[in-house]
């Protein structure tokens, strides 16, 4: 029998003194596949999770002066203003170097 593949007989086949507790054994399986499904989601690893760069930081990491990036913010897709403070995505200056963009 494949793995991946139950079978079952025909529901109207079932003895009516089988069906509860065949039920409960498939809820069991649901509530099991369920619980895997959720802990696969919530496992992502690290690299997926955006960080926020202080304007230090994404000077250091681009090269340039926070003064440039201050004067070029607006312009700059990575760019995120949280009130008055700028920080700026880790993940989208990463995606800036690897399509060489320049922002002068």
């Amino acid at each position: 029998m494949d793995k991946d593949r139950i079978i079952l007989p025909d529901p109207t086949d079932i003895a009516l003194d089988r069906i509860a507790p065949m039920m409960a054994q498939m809820a069991a399986i649901q509530l099991s596949l369920a619980t895997r499904l959720v802990a696969a989601s919530t496992e992502r690893p690290q690299s997926d999770a955006d960080s926020l760069l202080t304007i230090e930081e994404a000077a250091a990491r681009l090269k340039c002066s926070a003064d440039w990036l201050y004067r070029h913010a607006k312009r700059l897709p990575f760019t995120v203003r949280m009130g008055r403070n700028l920080r700026f995505s880790e993940h989208g200056i990463d995606e800036a170097i690897r399509a060489g963009r320049r922002f002068t």
